[in-house]
């Protein structure tokens, strides 16, 4: 029943098995565990700590503290996802991930570096930029294998590049990201970061 639902890529078929399989077998964490990673797939974040909360009565291990981290970081209860994160026997990139998203916004920057480690990510280029090295944002932006398509990665480089006073790779970013999503052009026309190019023509000429 758990292998049926790797079958579909729909995420309400996928739940409809995994709760088949959790009422089948309610001693398996696992089916429980699953439910709760569809309903987080659906957006139903308080179903899926509920499931998750279940799997956890069952066996409480860290793939479960894990999930229900990041179940507490998705509705923005730091505390309790850092509580999950640090109770875990060992750390994974998923825990990892999560403590430095908490980092940053507690702005414990050289930690959040830490956490995310040497994988050119976008929120290990936000966690340098914001601990004051634009250049080792600039390369690990430039490291990364793909750009999100909402375009936050590409904006990124637009400030990275206004930092270092670098008008080319402002723009390139820029460009990149109003390529992936319109709605950069409104962020950027009011973004203090950029705003010593607003008159700038060709700037003027991307985000109209």
């Amino acid at each position: 029943m758990l292998y049926a639902a790797t079958l579909t890529k729909d995420a309400n078929e996928q739940l409809a098995f995994y709760k088949a399989a959790s009422e089948a077998y309610p001693k398996d964490f696992r089916a429980a565990n699953n439910v709760g990673v569809a309903l987080m797939t659906l957006g139903k974040t308080d179903e899926a700590i509920a499931a998750f909360e279940k799997a956890k009565a069952i066996e409480n291990n860290d793939v479960i503290k894990s999930n229900l981290g990041m179940a507490s970081l998705a509705k923005g209860d730091l505390t309790k996802a850092a509580e999950y994160f640090n109770s875990m026997t060992a750390a994974t990139n998923e825990s990892k991930w999560g403590l430095g998203v908490i980092a940053i916004t507690k702005g414990e920057y050289d930690q959040a570096v830490n956490f995310f480690g040497s994988e050119p990510s976008f929120n290990l280029a936000l966690a340098e930029l914001l601990k004051g090295d634009a250049n080792k944002a600039k390369a690990t932006l430039d490291a990364m294998k793909e750009m999100c398509k909402c375009g936050k990665p590409s904006y990124l480089k637009a400030v990275v590049g206004a930092r270092l006073d670098n008008r080319d790779y402002m723009l390139n970013g820029l460009r990149e990201a109003v390529g992936f999503n319109a709605d950069w052009k409104a962020y950027a026309k009011t973004d203090l970061e950029l705003a010593k190019y607003w008159n700038d023509d060709t700037f003027k000429s991307t985000v109209q």
